[in-house]
């Protein structure tokens, strides 16, 4: 028999709760410590609980709150959620869901809107990755309810499941312990795939997720020495559903075949191929021209692409793919390549190793090795105090396949010298943030060949903004502006985040929610002037890309693969030409990542990463969001179906194009 939600949490104040020791969980971001989850239990005599945490972490100097409740019944069924706070830096957090006193209805208030609907089947309660704690919560509430296919999550919409899997039992070594643990998958809390550990007793021991879209663990303060087997297992799980994906993904056309009638973007400075035909062989541009030039073999497959027009498989420059999701989502944008700027090495080398095999499905994988400076406020765990750790770091990578450095902001001047000095010995190019200690032309100056984020500040057409521009131009310094990362954190309070990049309404609701939550007093409205920070963002990049530096398109993350067909709009809003915008996410990206041999445009003998869009990007740069097909390596994908194995909903065609007036561009 249900007990109501006010029973409970009268019995749990009264005489007939007891409370457990509190637990403490330590919480790591790429592998570093940032803080901890406080947990507190109540044990109701019914044999219900009360689980309150509060939440406390420190990332890169921004100091974060959350604190939560949760009341279930004796069978896991939950009664009572609340949780408020922030759960990463620009992520909101503030949430009730309440069961109704005859268990009929649910009302679901966040942030600020309220609802009433009739109580799911199975249903439970989650925002965000915290409480973490509520894992094991969750766990016991599938096995007790006889491990359903799938569980409604609330806050959520329509499309909102979690699903649980079990995925085996180990035992990990603490000191002279051995602890046997039981492991999980846990898909829908946050977009994508958890791993969950709890204990012999059911409670919780250790999570691996995310905090929004960077790599995240939490572990029991009497674990944390298990971490690294921990994340070991938890990286084997997920490739082996990477692999998984590709199994269950057959691709449209592979092999030898030919795609015909299509318009050709080559991705070159030369004018678009009329009525062209690429010609694929086994992963291979075996050829490219005109249909009525190029000379097929007897007995090829032909497919019709008539009225389509073909362009050059796009390239995220600034990705941080932290979990498997992101390939499949990559490709359904069209984007074949990535250059992964920072995350945990275990993970990334193994995610690009398995679509290296063929055994995984995504984008090709290129790695920039994230190495900080030493202090409060630092990004993960590698750490460079001295030259002599910035050579033995850049080494490190370099053994592990990552072709490029990514410096952060707290990396001293000696120790950039350093870095940079042994990456260019072993041809690794030095990108990242410009380091603090230094600024950007004494960076430069130290050898930083490419440069994250828009750094150059001031007014275009002054003398001393118009000498930094000589300088980069000079220097050849490759630009990743991450003008759409900006832009969708920047946007004013009362524009919806739709509004701004309209793929947000495919997005599995976690994801969508975090960017809906976004608060920004600070920027103007729509009908406000333009903020003077996003005005010369917008004219710099024009002067950066007229007097020859190289700008190449990435995201930061920011929205899967839809923020990278937004930046590449956002370039022709700021004067680029469409074909200057496309080849920013193509061709020089490409040479960027010194792979201009390789990829980057429709070229014979090149690897065949191919985008078949519906329309013509060069009349309407928007067109890049109509994609019928996707090649990567060859094989030939409808993008629906990447969409769904990354969660997302494809639903009807998005609109061409975004509502965001130009002067509302804003750079971070």
């Amino acid at each position: 028999m249900r007990i109501a939600a006010a029973l409970v949490l009268a019995l749990v104040t009264g005489l007939g709760a007891q409370a457990p020791p509190a637990t403490r969980i330590q919480l790591f971001l790429i592998e570093r410590p940032v803080g901890t989850e406080r947990v507190e239990e109540m044990w109701i005599t019914t044999g219900g609980r009360t689980l309150t945490t509060e939440m406390e972490l420190v990332d890169r100097g921004t100091r974060l709150q959350l604190s939560s409740s949760l009341s279930t019944e004796a069978d896991g069924t939950p009664m009572h959620f609340k949780a408020v706070g922030r759960s990463y830096r620009f992520v909101n957090v503030d949430v009730e869901v309440k069961a109704g006193l005859n268990a009929t209805t649910v009302r679901v208030t966040s942030m600020g809107e309220q609802s009433e609907m009739p109580t799911p089947a199975v249903w439970f309660p989650a925002r965000s990755w915290s409480p973490v704690s509520a894992r094991a919560s969750l766990i016991t509430y599938w096995e007790r309810h006889k491990r359903p296919a799938s569980i409604a999550l609330l806050p959520g919409d329509a499309d909102s499941r979690i699903v649980v899997t079990f995925r085996g039992d180990e035992t990990v070594q603490v000191g002279a312990r051995t602890v046997p643990l039981r492991r999980y998958s846990v898909d829908g809390v946050v977009w994508g795939r958890e791993t969950v550990w709890v204990d012999a007793r059911g409670e919780f021991a250790a999570l691996v997720s995310r905090i929004h879209i960077l790599p995240f663990e939490a572990v029991r303060e009497d674990l944390v020495t298990a971490l690294p087997a921990l994340q070991a297992s938890s990286v084997r799980d997920r490739m082996a559903d990477l692999a998984g994906f590709a199994s269950a993904t057959l691709p449209t056309a592979t092999g030898v075949y030919a795609l015909s009638g299509a318009r050709i973007i080559t991705g070159d400075d030369a004018p678009p191929i009329e009525d062209g035909v690429v010609w694929v062989r086994n992963g291979r541009i075996a050829g490219v021209g005109p249909r009525t030039g190029l000379t097929l073999p007897q007995g090829i497959r032909v497919i019709d692409v008539r009225g389509a027009t073909i362009i050059p498989g796009l390239v995220d420059m600034h990705a941080h793919a932290s979990q498997i999701e992101w390939a499949p989502a990559y490709l359904a944008a069209g984007v074949t390549t990535i250059r992964d700027m920072g995350g945990e090495a275990g993970f990334l080398s193994a995610f690009r190793n398995e679509i290296a095999s063929g055994r995984g499905l995504g984008p090709r994988v290129e790695l920039a090795g994230l190495v900080d400076g030493p202090g409060e406020g630092g990004f993960g765990t590698v750490v460079a105090s001295t030259p002599a750790e910035g050579r033995t770091i850049v080494d490190r990578y370099h053994a592990l396949g990552f072709s490029q450095m990514k410096l952060y902001s707290l990396v001293q001047p000696d120790v950039v010298n350093a870095i940079t000095a042994r990456a260019h010995e072993l041809k690794m190019p030095v990108t990242g943030h410009v380091p603090t200690a230094l600024g950007l032309e004494n960076a430069v100056l130290a050898g930083m060949d490419q440069v994250a984020h828009q750094p150059v500040r001031g007014q275009a057409g002054t003398p001393e903004t118009d000498r930094i521009i000589g300088l980069l131009a000079e220097r050849h310094t490759v630009i990743d502006p991450t003008l759409a990362w900006g832009e969708l954190l920047g946007r004013p309070r009362e524009m919806r985040a739709e509004q701004i990049e309209p793929g947000i309404a495919h997005a599995p609701y976690p994801l969508a929610a975090n960017y809906r939550s976004v608060l920004n007093n600070s920027r103007p409205s729509a009908a406000s002037p333009a903020a003077p920070a996003a005005t010369r963002s917008v004219s710099i990049l024009k002067a950066l890309r007229d007097r020859g530096v190289p700008i190449v398109a990435g995201t930061d993350g920011a929205l899967p693969g839809y923020s990278l067909l937004r930046e590449v709009e956002l370039y022709v809003q700021a004067g680029f030409t469409p074909l200057q915008a496309i080849q920013a996410a193509t061709s020089v990206s490409a040479r960027a990542l010194d792979l201009g041999a390789e990829l980057g445009s429709v070229a014979l003998g090149k690897r065949a990463d191919l985008v078949v869009l519906e329309a013509d990007p060069l009349t309407d740069i928007s067109a890049i969001r109509r994609t019928r097909f996707v090649v990567t390596n060859g094989k030939m994908y409808e993008p629906a179906r990447l969409w769904r194995l990354a969660g997302f909903q494809p639903g009807s065609r998005l609109p061409l194009t975004s509502t965001v007036p130009r002067r509302m561009l804003h750079a971070r």
